[in-house]
């Protein structure tokens, strides 16, 4: 399935790291049928990175899933895997469109791409 979504409920933060240069992300996002599954089960957090040129505006990114694993406890082993794919591209400081492919995970076989709007105010010097 691909399509272009706007789907409420879901977010990101990124850090782009001018001194290591490295963009990391994270993403909470949803399982296919989320909202029928209901609760903590229908919840997915993702992560991203990647290296990238000064001056990037552009990032192709690998999408990783971890499963497994409760805070404050060893009992259980967190896993993480790359599941898929992702370019985020910055047409301006305050929007930017995430197109993406899982390949893998439990959202195998979703794509599309998602138009992001800045929610916090632009930092200075952004151009």
């Amino acid at each position: 399935m691909s399509e272009s979504q706007n789907v409420s409920g879901q977010g990101f933060v990124f850090e782009v790291n001018p001194e290591e240069p490295y963009l990391f992300c994270t993403w909470y996002t949803y399982a296919p049928g989320g909202q029928a599954i209901g609760g903590p089960a229908s919840q997915r957090w993702y992560t991203a990175q990647a290296s990238y040129a000064a001056g990037a505006r552009s990032f192709d990114l690998t999408l990783y899933e971890t499963t497994g694993g409760t805070f404050a406890s060893a009992a259980t082993a967190a896993r993480t895997a790359a599941v898929g794919t992702a370019t985020l591209a910055f047409a301006s400081c305050q929007s930017a469109t995430l197109a993406y492919t899982f390949t893998s995970g439990t959202n195998a076989g979703q794509a599309g791409t998602i138009a992001l709007t800045r929610v916090g105010t632009v930092p200075p010097g952004c151009a």
